[in-house]
């Protein structure tokens, strides 16, 4: 993949030849095959790529078509380069000299701005088109590039990195206290409420599905493709579903392992990247070639504290499907001696904000390192399985048969959920009422019951900044429940884990890792066909007697092994041992606990963390590693010293 950079002065100004070399020398830290920049008056256009596709070879990048007048930058794979090529009736012969940027240009040349709603693929791009004084951009369905973008008025500046926007003197480096705001007070690990604000002041993202175009007088942006309701598929059998749904994901799959070097898998012992990996290794083993799978594992001297239904080491299902699939070769990685606190100050400068992925991080870089150390070029992984692939939750399937009356076939369900799991069928059916419930007694309930673990605890935002930023007021207004407790049917659950505050949150991060290691991360079960079929599925598909997950179990027999498939009693606990991690850096606890003590000598500090909590939870934490486990108070104190430590400079 690539970076990219632009400059256009809307008023006419000439771009200095040193800004654009200061903006492409920000973007040159990381590894590129080729560079190049095309500057002519108000506008410059840069990028440094990575060879990744055999049609990115010899790429010219950006691209100048003297004729049309277009030029292009683009930080891109396109996915449907056969279907593309068709339908710009372009020579079979002539079909692999054409890079995907090119492929795009013709694109813009054939459906001016819609042409993004022919793409399948990851992308951002920009398109400087001279005869209209116009420049376009856009960014793939799923946002899965990064493109952060400024605009005054009468200058716009686009990179694929934040920092090379500031080399512009009209771009002042100031924090965005409404990300911050958000940033402290979301349990979860997802960053800003609003999908296109960024830290700082000014720079905002372009989200998932959209295009922006950049005229003298004005910027216009427009949504064109989003999550949303799909007619129904109605098939006449399960086998035709099925049929039809390895159809779909074969094709997801085999597109995204066009590469010039090896391709390989991040495996866990899910349903969702066993999936993943299974397809692609029937496809390898067509050409007598293997699989690279990277899998996570605890550390060595691991102590389980976990309940009998959740596993940390997933190594017996992987282990399964390596056995299964016959060319699959597995690197485990333990990530010895790394921990949450592990290369803040690296983490830090390559996000370029602070981040809350901290359990994860750590072996997430170490699977990327280990892959680029065997010559990785593509990492294929099942991250948004969960709402496409293998979706099939009972509590959301619950509320959407209760919302249309169909009180009958819930209990059914609730029945024969009882009967796979154990356990009592009016118990059952209740606690699939629940669901139904209004949210204020649901608030009520879990307020009650979770004293001692409640999510907002995971919070160290100052309560008058909260109260300063209307904390309260944002959550409503984006519909966010801070409880999880997500009163939503089943299409409005997966709209919301396929959501752009979702993207904005992964897209970046997954495009930083993936240029620090020279890496790209592909995911099959975010394809917008895959997501799309998905979503025109009867509900009855994904959860039928009482069995969650039902199309995907179905559809993968013999094509995963049944410990996998049929597995429906164990989950994977990732990071299971991060608590863990840290036990041997206790005796370092002085110098951590007074980091945690001198959280507050900013001014910074004070104003947006709540510092006298952060310091008495800090009591709190046993020291001698005597039970302790993943807890809230832990969770909040890490938080608050990686964003103390973004705000000392850690990243700079």
């Amino acid at each position: 993949m690539s970076v990219i950079c632009g400059i256009y002065y809307t008023d006419g100004r000439a771009v200095a030849p040193e800004t654009g070399v200061a903006m492409m020398d920000k973007l040159g830290i990381y590894h590129s095959d080729i560079s190049g920049t095309w500057n002519v008056g108000s506008v410059f256009l840069g990028c440094h790529a990575q060879y990744v596709t055999p049609e990115s070879a010899g790429e010219v990048i950006p691209y100048h078509d003297a004729l049309t007048g277009l030029t292009i930058t683009a930080d891109a794979i396109v996915d449907n380069r056969t279907e593309l090529s068709d339908k710009l009736g372009i020579d079979h012969g002539k079909r692999q000299e054409i890079p995907d940027s090119l492929l795009i240009l013709m694109a813009y040349q054939k459906w001016g701005q819609d042409c993004p709603r022919y793409l399948l693929g990851d992308f951002a791009f920009s398109i400087w088109d001279e005869r209209q004084r116009e420049l376009f951009c856009a960014v793939d369905h799923l946002g899965a590039r990064a493109f952060y973008y400024y605009w005054s008025g009468k200058l716009f500046a686009f990179s694929t990195l934040i920092k090379p926007l500031f080399v512009l003197a009209e771009i002042e480096k100031k924090y965005n206290e409404t990300w911050i705001a958000d940033f402290l007070a979301i349990p979860a690990v997802m960053h800003q409420l609003d999908p296109e604000i960024t830290l700082f002041q000014g720079v905002y993202i372009l989200p998932a599905g959209h295009m922006l175009s950049i005229q003298p007088d004005a910027m216009k942006k427009r949504v064109y493709w989003q999550v949303e309701r799909r007619p129904k598929l109605q098939l006449k059998s399960d086998a035709a579903y099925d049929e039809a749904f390895r159809e779909v994901l074969v094709e997801a799959v085999h597109c995204r392992m066009r590469s010039v070097r090896p391709v390989g898998v991040m495996l866990s012992g899910g349903l969702d990247s066993t999936s993943v990996a299974s397809m692609a290794a029937r496809e390898l083993a067509l050409a007598g070639r293997r699989l690279r799978a990277f899998s996570a594992i605890p550390m060595a001297n691991y102590q389980d504290w976990l309940p009998a239904n959740r596993l940390a080491d997933e190594t017996p299902y992987i282990e399964a499907v390596r056995e299964h699939a016959g060319n699959i070769d597995v690197t485990y990685c333990r990530s010895e001696g790394k921990h949450p606190l592990s290369d803040t100050t690296r983490l830090l400068t390559m996000l370029e904000h602070p981040y809350k992925i901290f359990v994860n991080l750590f072996w997430i870089d170490t699977i990327f390192a280990a892959a680029s150390e065997q010559g990785i070029a593509v990492l294929l992984n099942g991250q948004n399985g969960n709402a496409t692939i293998s979706w099939g939750a009972i509590r959301p399937y619950a509320l959407s048969l209760a919302r249309a009356g169909q009180w009958q076939l819930l209990l059914r369900e609730a029945r024969a959920l009882a009967e796979r799991r154990g356990r009592n069928p009016l118990r059952t059916f209740l606690g699939l009422v629940k669901a139904v419930m209004p949210y204020p007694i649901q608030k009520v309930e879990y307020l009650v019951h979770n004293r001692d673990t409640n999510v907002r605890a995971l919070s160290p935002i100052n309560p008058s900044f909260a109260r300063q930023m209307r904390v309260e007021k944002r959550f409503a207004q984006y519909k966010y429940d801070p409880y999880y407790l997500n009163i939503l049917d089943s299409f409005e659950y997966r709209r919301m884990l396929l959501g752009l505050d979702t993207f904005s949150h992964m897209g970046p991060i997954n495009t930083k890792l993936g240029l620090v290691h020279g890496v790209t991360l592909r995911d099959p079960t975010a394809d917008c066909r895959v997501i799309e079929f998905c979503l025109s599925l009867p509900e009855a598909q994904y959860v039928r007697d009482g069995q969650e997950r039902f199309l995907l179990r179905r559809a993968m027999t013999g094509i995963l092994p049944d410990k996998v498939r049929l597995n429906e009693t164990v989950r994977g606990r990732q990071s299971a041992d991060w608590v863990q991690r840290l036990q041997p850096q206790w005796p370092q606890w002085p110098q951590i606990d007074a980091e945690i003590r001198a959280i507050g000598a900013l001014t910074a500090e004070r104003e947006y963390l709540d510092v006298d909590r952060i310091k008495r939870e800090c009591e709190n934490i046993d020291v001698d590693g005597n039970g302790l486990v993943d807890t809230h108070n832990l969770r909040m104190i890490i938080r608050s010293l990686i964003f103390s430590r973004f705000l000392r400079g850690e990243h700079k």
